[in-house]
């Protein structure tokens, strides 16, 4: 399950309301800061709805960049997902650009046949072998979707510094599923169907909701937006 739509959808109990027009880039036409609702664009009128809320960013969360950053984009992923994979490199590019001022945080939405696999081989790898080695599975199964398996997490765990028993029992223990449970139940709060699923939540508490593999044009227009929400 996948989407790579260009369907995006706001809220932001914080900040005054403000129309973000993205001049003809988004199909939607146009991306609105709401306070206490949910902003439906071409879709007759403005139906004010009780906002799911996201997960707050703690430091129990892979976040690769700043956790002082101004602005978080958090995925919802599945590291079997192909359009998962193509945004990979798009993430990659919004955080060189905006370094210091934009962090990615990492969630799990497995949906594909063995993504909670993968999932669960992530987290017993962040526990074993650090936050690092996290990141560094996360950057090789993004790029070796094909391969994914039993014997290949367990190689790349050991690769990384996992003792290879401490991972067996980590990763038959079930001691993840709930957490992974708790990102996909979220992302489906926060309205997503499919992966990726993304949030541009801002420090002020601002969040900009987008699906699927978007280009970085568009990416970059939302953070830019973002950030001028913070001034």
């Amino acid at each position: 399950m996948s989407e790579n739509t260009d369907s995006t959808n706001t809220s932001n109990p914080f900040l005054v309301p403000a129309a973000i027009v993205l001049a003809g880039v988004l199909v939607a036409g146009a991306i609105l800061f709401t306070q206490g609702g949910t902003a439906q664009v071409g879709a007759g009128p403005v139906s004010k709805t009780l906002e799911a809320q996201i997960l707050p960013v703690t430091e129990d969360d892979h976040v690769l960049g700043s956790r002082d950053a101004d602005v978080f984009l958090v995925e919802y992923s599945d590291y079997r997902c192909g359009y998962c994979g193509v945004f990979h490199d798009t993430v990659k590019q919004i955080l060189d650009s905006y370094e210091g001022r934009v962090a990615w945080v990492y969630r799990h939405t497995p949906y594909q046949p063995g993504g909670m696999e993968a999932a669960v081989a992530s987290e017993c790898i962040a526990e074993l072998a650090g936050e690092d080695a996290f990141w560094e599975y996360t950057e090789r199964a993004l790029a070796n979707q094909q391969a994914l398996n039993t014997e290949w997490h367990r190689a790349t765990a050991v690769e990384l510094g996992a003792d290879g028993d401490a991972f067996d029992e980590c990763v038959t223990s079930g001691r993840y599923d709930e957490l992974i449970a708790e990102h996909t139940m979220n992302s489906q709060e926060l309205g997503g169907q499919g992966t990726p699923y993304n949030v541009l939540l801002t420090r002020e508490g601002g969040m900009v909701k987008f699906a699927g593999a978007q280009p970085i044009e568009r990416v970059t227009l939302l953070v830019e937006r973002a950030l001028k929400s913070l001034e």
